[in-house]
């Protein structure tokens, strides 16, 4: 809670930075409401300086977690990232199998040609809000 409280500290300025970050490529999947969806996006960052992923929000779940899908002994399981870097100059790439969005308690129900708002959070403070178009994989 210290590091979360710190970084909503440090996020306090009259003068949000400017981003230099971009989605390239993004869908979700379809899914029932109430139910918990997966999102998967291309983030650039066109920054000179690293910059990390923190958290994401969207009106149509009640809570958005970025999950890394991870092997051991044999089994895969997800684990949620709470921080997710990108170096400068290069991508993070969400996939299914990897690092991905999970939608959690969906208000409504995603369904092919939807759009679902979501908005990304950074460390350095700033934000990328989105649409994330509802397809099939």
């Amino acid at each position: 809670m210290a590091v979360i409280t710190g970084l909503l500290a440090a996020c306090a300025t009259s003068e949000p930075p400017q981003t230099g970050r971009l989605v390239t490529t993004s869908f979700a999947r379809p899914a029932d409401s109430a139910a918990t969806g997966g999102a998967y996006l291309t983030v650039v960052n066109a920054d000179s300086m690293a910059v990390a992923l923190t958290g994401a929000t969207s009106p149509w779940a009640t809570a958005v977690e970025v999950h890394e899908t991870m092997n051991h002994d044999g089994m895969a399981h997800m684990m949620a990232r709470t921080s997710v870097p990108i170096a400068p100059r290069d991508s993070l790439v969400m996939k299914p199998g990897g690092v991905h969005m999970m939608l959690i308690g969906l208000t409504r129900a995603l369904r092919e040609g939807d759009s679902v708002p979501v908005t990304l959070r950074f460390s350095t403070c700033d934000s990328l809000a989105l649409r994330i178009p509802v397809r099939p994989n």
